[in-house]
């Protein structure tokens, strides 16, 4: 069976390569994170299979906009 949950699919996800949509990408559902070895912060890198349960359906799919486990708190600022 097919995840249609990964990280290709979210709403948080940019990727990177062509088109922005290549097989790696970053997840922007958090601030970035410092650590040793980026002491700078950087967002991290997943794959377009990656998932986790933070996941969120991207506003251009259909029913988007009438579930609202999907909204978060920054959806009413943009309105």
């Amino acid at each position: 069976m097919k995840r249609t949950d990964t990280c290709y699919t979210c709403r948080f996800w940019e990727g990177l390569g062509m088109r922005g949509r290549g097989p790696k990408g970053v997840c922007r559902r958090f601030p970035p994170v410092v650590t040793p070895r980026n002491p700078d912060g950087r967002f991290p890198l997943t794959l377009t299979t990656d998932w986790c349960g933070e996941w969120r359906r991207e506003t251009g799919q259909a029913g988007a906009e009438t579930d609202t486990r999907d909204r978060t708190i920054y959806d009413d600022l943009t309105g």
